[in-house]
């Protein structure tokens, strides 16, 4: 009987029923590779985010290393030097600053305090130094 219908159609000019397998398969495929290119798109802007925050650290740290040896190099001029330095942008124009303090410790030794701002990021080393 299904045959006698399905001959019915042919020789009607009816097409044969398609039950649009192709058409979900496409569909599915599309669906995948678009999930798939957004989630490689999602790690690429965290590992750029990552990546943007640690350049910001080192740069802050060494900020802070520049602010201790220009504590250290007023030191090495004059002992007696307490001034401290005020928030120094370096380079120039880069937004990028650091500072420092020197504040007498225990028996003859001088505490030493560099902060350097790079970003969002602060950074603070301390050294503690013994005048000779």
């Amino acid at each position: 009987m299904w045959n006698d219908n399905a001959r019915q159609r042919r020789e009607r000019g009816h097409r044969p029923d398609r039950s649009g397998a192709a058409l979900l398969i496409c569909l599915m495929v599309v669906s995948l590779t678009a999930l798939l290119v957004i989630n490689m798109v999602d790690t690429e802007t965290y590992q750029y985010s990552a990546l943007r925050n640690t350049i910001a650290y080192e740069r802050a740290n060494y900020l802070a290393a520049a602010a201790v040896n220009h504590a250290l190099a007023e030191l090495e001029q004059n002992v007696d030097w307490r001034a401290g330095i005020s928030s120094t942008e370096f380079p120039t124009g880069s937004g990028d600053t650091y500072s420092a303090t020197a504040i007498d410790g225990t028996g003859s030794q001088i505490v030493v305090t560099g902060t350097g701002i790079a970003d969002s990021v602060t950074r603070t080393l301390q050294v503690t130094v013994e005048p000779q």
